[in-house]
Parts: structure tokens; sequence; C-alpha cells
């Protein structure tokens, strides 16, 4: 065809109607249906005139790209919405959402009621969909598991997002916004006691989950990528709130375990995740992921928050995040309070076989377990910037807890080298390496507990402000102690921390104290519960007083973290710019007025 020829067939296309042209468009295959439980009925085109009636209607569409599901605000939807194998496109998602509420107070939602069901909205090998203003519950019913998943990991779930048996492929971009998940239990009230439960690993009962993000495939190249949680609050939750995990194939056994990361690209913005029966958040088998904004309060709780009474469904135990086998997370601007439970249960924790886990500009308040707790075979993470309040506050025995008896000691800083349990018998330990704390702010009004793993590889300790109100006592397990008089470790480097007192850090173990600074730091509000309570008056002791911390011998500083920027840092936690100095403690100083 010459040009000529092509430029005369054109301009008979253009002639066409338009509607002759966008019959070959994919925007006009898309369709939107509309459910409403009061007035609909799934006889009808599900139009808004005329909408549908119930989720199970939905269910049973063949979706394509770009179509939209909207359920009546206001309107209450027995059942379970599932969308199972199917995918919209990055241009053209499938949608999840409300009409005919007030949305813009973020208040009115669709409700949906699961009880009995495996989830109130299952998401399953399936691309690109977004859902937003929905209110889920799903308060006990019928026992429900996963595929052929073992009756002891029977599960139920506000919202399930997991890819099963499926190889070699890509599922994700999903995003859910503006959610209400809540009350979410695999038994009814009354039938099952936690009892015991609270003192295994992760609990071996059947828990309910608020958001649950699983790939089940064995398959190593199977990814489940680019999950987006944003706006949303989850609370009353038998176990986790948010989790993510995956079955991971081995892919180098020694010197130090790694597991391939089969979830990759998590968001988590903006969230509000409270009174939580287990954490807030467990990441395992996550890679490259952001978590950022979010309030997460009173985790491992055992009360129910909307009757204040106790709720024995939920396990009573748990960090307000935690990552496992997971590398590359950046958590900052998150605030993290009130955790209990008889062990772990910290603000933040870092489990096993973790890389480049950065935490900074965050709020830790009154967890009992723990501010910095570093489990064993960790590398190149860092606690950095943060402020941390009365956190580790728990005593090992105390029984005047509503778990009962707390079976660990809660720490304030903790290098561990605890890998995990085969059956009851614990596995060798492997000490971490090369972790990064630094320009933290940390005010303890008890005994402040310690501990650093005797085989420890690499530790920067600097230019933290440890105010502890009633000194530190160092625990006196043989694994955090010198062997034979003589110290294990190597390239621990604490260094240019100020205490109130010289005797502030304890002279036992093997984290040897240098170049300590002596001194009040002179707060703006002791025993405030704010980051601002915390702004220290005394320039001459704090200002520019800070050293640079470099990478550690074998170390890549904290290159290995996408979105960290390195060792150095150029604002503190309030964002006010450093301009290159160094200071001690997470927040510029403050001239006394």
């Amino acid at each position: 065809m010459n040009k000529m020829m092509y430029l005369k067939d054109w301009r008979k296309m253009v002639k066409l109607p338009l509607l002759s042209i966008l019959i070959f468009s994919p925007v006009v295959l898309a369709q939107d249906y509309y459910v409403a439980s009061h007035f609909g009925s799934d006889e009808n085109k599900g139009t808004e005139a005329k909408p549908f009636a119930s989720l199970s209607k939905i269910n049973t569409l063949a979706l394509k790209p770009g179509d939209n599901i909207f359920l009546k605000a206001g309107d209450k939807f027995n059942g379970s919405l599932r969308l199972l194998n199917k995918s919209g496109s990055a241009l053209q998602p499938i949608t999840i959402s409300t009409f005919g509420g007030k949305l813009e107070d973020n208040n009115q939602r669709a409700y949906i009621n699961a009880a009995g069901e495996l989830a109130g909205i299952e998401i399953k090998n399936s691309r690109y969909i977004n859902v937003s203003n929905i209110d889920i519950e799903a308060d006990g019913g019928k026992p429900q598991q996963i595929t052929d998943r073992k009756a002891a990991q029977a599960i139920r779930v506000g919202v399930l997002i997991y890819i099963d048996k499926k190889y070699n492929q890509t599922y994700g971009h999903i995003s859910l916004d503006n959610l209400k998940i809540h009350d979410i239990f695999h038994y009814s009230f009354g039938d099952i006691d936690r009892a015991g439960d609270v003192n295994t690993q992760n609990g071996t009962q059947a828990y309910g989950y608020g958001i649950h993000l699983f790939n089940r495939s064995s398959g190593a190249n199977t990814l489940l990528t680019d999950i987006s949680i944003t706006n949303s609050e989850i609370y009353d939750i038998a176990h986790t709130g948010i989790k993510a995990t995956a079955n991971n194939p081995r892919i180098q056994s020694t010197p130090y375990p790694i597991l391939k990361k089969l979830i990759k690209n998590i968001t988590l913005e903006n969230n509000l995740l409270h009174d939580i029966g287990g954490p807030g958040i467990m990441f395992g088998g996550v890679d490259g992921s952001l978590v950022s904004h979010n309030k997460i309060d009173r985790t491992g709780s055992s009360l129910d928050f909307d009757t204040g009474k106790y709720d024995a469904r939920k396990w009573g135990r748990g960090s307000g995040m935690w990552t496992w086998n997971t590398n590359d997370v950046l958590v900052e601007y998150n605030e993290f309070k009130n955790a209990v439970g008889p062990a772990d249960s910290a603000g933040f924790h870092i489990d096993f076989h973790c890389s480049n886990i950065i935490i900074q500009y965050n709020l830790s308040l009154n967890n009992e377990g723990a501010f910095i707790e570093i489990l064993g075979n960790n590398r190149n993470n860092s606690y950095r910037y943060n402020v941390s309040i009365n956190d580790g506050y728990r005593v090992k025995g105390d029984k005047n807890r509503a778990y009962g008896k707390a079976t660990h000691d809660g720490k304030t800083l903790w290098l561990s080298g605890f890998v995990g349990m085969k059956g009851r018998k614990v596995n060798p330990n492997i000490a971490p390496v090369n972790n990064y704390i630094y320009n933290n702010t940390v005010y303890v009004d008890h005994v402040a507990q310690l501990a650093v793993h005797q085989e420890t590889n690499g530790a920067v300790i600097a230019n933290n402000i440890f105010y502890f109100k009633q000194g530190s006592y160092y625990l006196p397990q043989k694994r955090y102690q010198l062997v034979k008089g003589k110290n294990p470790s190597k390239n621990l480097i604490m260094t240019n921390n100020l205490f109130l007192t010289a005797k502030d850090w304890p002279e036992v173990g093997v984290m040897k104290n240098n170049a300590a600074i002596i001194g009040d730091p002179l707060f703006v509000e002791n025993g405030g519960d704010t980051i601002a309570d915390y702004r220290p008056t005394n320039n001459a002791l704090i200002a520019n007083k800070g050293v640079l911390v470099l990478p550690l011998p074998n170390s890549n500083g904290l290159q290995g973290n996408s979105r960290s920027g390195g060792l150095t840092v150029t604002k503190d936690i309030l964002g006010n710019k450093l301009n290159g100095k160094v200071h001690l403690g997470a927040i510029v100083p403050k001239a006394k007025e």
C-alpha cells in the first residue's frame, strides 16, 4: 500500500460513527454493577436503578478489566465477596466500592457480615483489584480453612489475598483503602479459651486475622507483589491485624540460612490498628516494602474494645509489628503503643533471618516487651532517630497479668541469638551481625533491662540518649556473658551515648561502654507521652556532640535498604534539618527558655 492510499483509508476510518469505533475499545466492555440488599433483587440487571441484592450474585459474574462493583452504603450483606482468578489491568483495574453514601466524611460504608465464612472478601490468584469503603465483620460461625490446610491452621479473615497452587506467575497489584475490619474470630464467643496457647510461639489454635496476604505456592518464581493498604481501621481481631506470609523455598543453608522472599512491595500507610489479640503487623518472606504513618495501639490485647470485657478468643500476646525472613523494609513515622504479652510484645521487633530493616522516626511507648529486640541471624538492620518511652517494663515471673504469668523479661535493648525451635528443643544460636543503633532517645522510669549476645559480630550503639531514671540491669544468662573472662564478640562499638550517671550501663556483659557522656538532657517534659516532650534543652551537653556512624567491617552500611539513604540522615524525628551536624538523641536540642 502506498502512502496516498494509506491516508485515504485513514480518512474513511475517522468518518465512521463514533460508536462503531468504540466497539473495538476495551473501555466499552467495562460494566458497572450495583448491589443493594434492601431493595435489590438478583433477578435485576444490576444497574443503579435496579440493583442486585446479594454478594453471591456478584460471585457468579465473569468480571473483566474495568468492571466496577458498587455496594449500597449502609446496607448489610451476609456472606463473602469472592474474586477467584479475576484480573483487571494496570489501566483498568476491577473496583469494589460503595454508592449512595456520604463518603466525604469516610464514615458511611457498605457492611459485610462474614460470620461462618473463610473471609469477608476473598481474592485468590488475581491481579489489579481495588477495594475501598467497606466495613467487614466475621465473628465466629462455621469452621473454615484455606483449601487443604490442616485443621489446626484453620482461619477466618477480614480480607484474604492469596496465591494457591500457581507456579511461575505473578499476582497482586491490589489496593485496599478506607476499610473498617473488626470482630474477626474463628470461634464464636464462649466456644474456646486460649489457655496456655498464649505461651506458644505463634499460637496453635484457629484464629481470626484482619488482613492476610498469603503466597502458598512452592514455586520459587511465583510472586505476590504490589499490595497497598491505606487509611483503614482494624480492631478486635483474634490474632494478627495485618499478616503477610509465604511458603519460602530455601536458597542457601550455610553459613546463614536464607529463604527466598515471595511477597514483594507492600505499602502500609495511615492505618489505625488497635485492640488486636496478637501482633498488629507481621511480615514473613517479604521484600522491599514501606510501613509509614500508622498507629498501632494495644496489641496482645485480651479485652474487647467495645465492651471492655475479657475475650478468651484473643491470643493475648503480640508486638506492634515484627518481621521474619524479611529484607529491605523501611518503617517510619509510626506509633507503636501499649503492646502486652508474656513474651515478645515489643513496639517493633526484628525476628530472626532478617536484613536491611530500618526502623526510624517512630514513637515507641509503653510496650512491655522491648524497645529494641533483634533476634538471631539478623544483619544490616537499624533502629535510629526513634523516641522510646517506658518500653521493656515486663518482669519475668510476674503473675499479675491479663495473659497469666510473664515468661520473659522485658528489655530496653536486646541483641539475641535465638533462631527458633525444633519441637521443644531450641535451635543452636546464631548471633546477629552488623546492626546499627544510633541517635535514639530512650526514657525509662523503671529499671532498664539489657542483654547483648556474646557471639555478636558487629554492632554500633552510638549517639543515643539513655535516660535511665532507676538505673539498669544486665540479664544474667550465660549467652550474654564473657567466656572464661574473655569477650568472644567482634566489632562491638558502643560509644558516645548519654547517661544520667556513670553507673547507668552495667559493667558486666560483652558490650563495653566507651566514651560515655554524663549529664541531664533537660527534656521539655520528663514522663510525657509525646515526641515533643523529649526534645532536649541542654544544648551544651548535646548539640554537635555526636560522632559519625561508619559502616562496620564486611558491611555495606545500610545500602541494602532501597529507601534508607544509607547511614547518614538529613533530619531529626520532628523534621528539623541537621545541616550536616550530628547531635545526641533523636531530636535537635532546643535552647532553654
